[in-house]
């Protein structure tokens, strides 16, 4: 009777883990649709053979000129006054929540060569997390990227540790995506529903319900055995 105890409970973490993020009811702390202008907080890029244009049909275009050079390939285009955008705190709300950023994004006929999520604090040096480019190319693709510390790469050459993180999330300048364009041409890509989530509280209420009920049925089972033996 123990090892089936133990083999429900096994089951019940397990939904736990699961259901998280099936059910994906999330709380949305900031997001920026480009309904209306470029944004408020403005957006912008730091080259000038890069381009951003709202579009009517609301996101934000981001396009390089077919007439740069063949070192001209890469720029990040980001949110100038992320306080605008989360009047929260960054750093608190990763550390206590399983926050992430997510957002929709579509590539002309080359994708990137290179295609991160990046951030800058008070410590100096660029925070940046990998995107996979392989689902480009055909329409807009949803991206989404944990603000947990394990997940991020800092600066040019690694390092740094979980309290610099929370620390450059709190006191936060800039976040962006970083295009890397390995071709001459003209090229376009898009941007849209950039949002910063963490999971509704119901979720955690779901999960711990389904434990709850599973803990009580093994209880039951195991004292209903136990006056059966005596």
């Amino acid at each position: 009777m123990k090892r089936f105890s133990y083999i429900l409970m096994g089951c019940a973490l397990l939904l736990m883990c699961s259901v998280m993020p099936v059910v994906h009811a999330n709380v949305i702390l900031g997001e920026e649709h480009w309904d209306s202008g470029l944004g408020s907080p403005e957006w912008t890029e730091n080259e000038s053979y890069v381009s951003l244009v709202d579009d009517s049909s609301g996101y934000l275009e981001i396009n390089y000129t077919g007439s740069r050079g063949p070192g001209q390939a890469e720029t990040t285009v980001y949110m100038e006054d992320p306080e605008v955008f989360f009047t929260g705190n960054w750093g608190d709300t990763a550390e206590n929540n399983h926050t992430w950023i997510e957002f929709d994004f579509w590539a002309d006929d080359n994708a990137p060569l290179d295609f991160e999520l990046r951030f800058e604090g008070t410590s100096g040096d660029v925070w940046r997390y990998d995107l996979s480019t392989a689902s480009l190319g055909s329409g807009f693709v949803n991206f989404s990227a944990a603000l947990t510390y394990s997940d991020w790469y800092y600066g040019e050459f690694g390092g740094s540790d979980v309290e610099t993180f929370l620390s450059d999330l709190n006191a936060i300048d800039w976040i962006g995506i970083y295009i890397f364009d390995d071709d001459t041409a003209a090229n376009e890509y898009r941007l849209d529903d950039f949002q910063l989530m963490v999971p509704e509280p119901a979720e955690y209420a779901l999960a711990f319900s389904a434990l709850a009920v599973t803990l009580l049925s093994v209880r039951r089972k195991r004292k209903k055995g136990a006056v059966q033996a005596a």
